[in-house]
């Protein structure tokens, strides 16, 4: 399935002078959106396709109000940690999308699910257009560093990486 998926993209960025995708050490695809945004691309096992792509940083009351939350909140224990972690969820431009904000660093995920994988390279000019006006707007209300002081002591720049998103 991630064959298909690097094809498709592939297919799609070559027609836009773009460069192809690589894999991440998460094994997600990666890929160039624009210049402020990369953009890291699954294939889910029910057949959608995830787009994920940190949006930036929460500020650091915001992120110690998540944590004082969750510290009052009963977690399901069966419930993958990652459900958790979300902090919206939405539908529109007929994909499903959420946000989740990983509680050590502050990064915001950036996350949209698309049904089914576009069938032909031109119909990711529309899913692409969606991904990058959304993840402005986020970008817009983000910073872009992490905050200071951090909730959680220890945890620096070098726990943050690709595998630091936390996809939905």
């Amino acid at each position: 399935m991630t064959a298909q998926l690097g094809h498709s993209l592939d297919q799609y960025l070559a027609s836009m002078e773009l460069a192809p995708t690589w894999v991440s050490a998460d094994g997600s695809l990666m890929f160039e959106a624009d210049e402020r945004l990369q953009v890291h691309a699954a294939m889910l096992p029910d057949g959608r396709v995830e787009l994920f792509a940190g949006a930036g940083y929460v500020r650091a009351e915001l992120l110690q109000a998540i944590v004082e939350a969750d510290e009052d909140r009963d977690f399901d224990e069966d419930e993958p940690r990652h459900v958790a972690d979300i902090v919206a969820r939405w539908t529109g431009e007929g994909a499903h999308w959420a946000v989740d904000v990983h509680r050590e660093t502050g990064l915001l995920t950036l996350s949209m699910f698309v049904p089914a994988l576009p069938g032909d390279p031109g119909e990711w000019t529309g899913v692409l257009d969606a991904f990058r006006r959304t993840g402005a707007s986020w970008t817009a209300r983000l910073d872009p560093e992490p905050p200071d002081p951090l909730p959680h002591p220890g945890v620096g720049l070098a726990e943050i990486g690709s595998g630091t998103f936390m996809r939905c």
